[in-house]
């Protein structure tokens, strides 16, 4: 098999639902975070570090600073860097964004090194409900229409409404040279932190 065709390698396992934790069916202004985790596997390092400096040169502006030679650098040379630059957690994420159905509050990528080749992946993302009729409308128009249940999932559940609005493994299908598996995608409802009194 040529290079070429196998760039963007699919794991053998089917993606798994995440944890449909107790989070509710989702209300306007409340805060969700979805951390999701995948062991990948550089199988073509030149490629990955390669596609990785692309993205990067493709990203600079006219402004950029000056550590912007040590950074294109970094990733040209470390895999880990070079992953962390090309996954994007708000990949497949644009419908519900651009509906106005949720905002993101923070994005957050970890990288742990299991041998020279192998990495676990973990990224966090925390949205704010904005417009949840929408949000459910857009999970609904991603699934088959005979599929009732995962139909009946999307209206109890905000996490299924988020697995099936935007795949968690997602970001990953974009990342050149790799192999993956998943390990978990977990939904979980964030409480509003409580108001300090300005007399305390």
């Amino acid at each position: 098999m040529s290079d070429e065709l196998a760039l963007f390698d699919l794991p053998t396992l089917p993606e798994p639902r995440p944890a449909l934790t107790r989070s509710g069916r989702g209300r306007a202004r409340e805060r969700y975070a979805r951390s999701v985790a995948a062991d990948v596997t550089v199988q073509r390092i030149p490629v990955l570090l390669d596609a990785a400096v692309r993205a990067f040169d493709d990203s600079l502006t006219v402004d950029a600073d000056d550590e912007a030679p040590d950074s294109r650098a970094q990733i040209g040379r470390d895999p880990a860097a070079a992953l962390s630059w090309l996954l994007d957690p708000t990949d497949r994420m644009w419908p519900l964004l651009e509906a106005g159905s949720a905002s993101v509050l923070s994005a957050e990528i970890d990288i742990d090194k299991l041998s020279s080749t192998r990495y676990r992946l973990r990224w966090t993302m925390t949205i704010q409900l904005r417009d949840v009729a929408a949000f459910r409308r857009i999970a609904l128009d991603a699934c088959p229409a005979e599929d009732t249940t995962t139909h009946a999932e999307i209206a109890a559940s905000l996490a299924a409404a988020w697995q099936q609005a935007a795949p968690p493994f997602a970001p990953l299908h974009r990342i050149p040279g790799i192999t993956w598996s998943p390990v978990e995608a977990v939904v979980a409802h964030v409480p509003a932190r409580p108001e300090r009194n300005p007399a305390e």
